[in-house]
């Protein structure tokens, strides 16, 4: 293998345990969203739902970035 193949790699590895940070971050916004809106009512719920929204946008950026350079990786490997 030669050093961009490496290269794409690690930052595939890096970036998988990124965005599983991200979803699991994401989940506890949610709970927390829910938690505000429903159990214990007060005014952080909408705040709570913005980051929901925003984790979990960050969260598809970085899936679909992920998915392009595993297609990369997977041609360097073919050639």
């Amino acid at each position: 293998m030669d050093k961009t193949t490496k290269d794409l790699e690690h930052r595939v590895e890096d970036y998988s345990r990124f965005l599983v940070t991200l979803l699991i971050l994401g989940t506890f916004f949610y709970f927390g969203m829910v938690i505000s809106y429903f159990l214990e009512p007060n005014g952080k719920g909408s705040i709570m739902a913005w980051l929901t929204l925003s984790t979990l946008t960050c969260a598809g950026i970085i899936a679909g970035l992920l998915r392009k350079w595993q297609i990369q990786r997977n041609q360097s490997i073919d050639e």
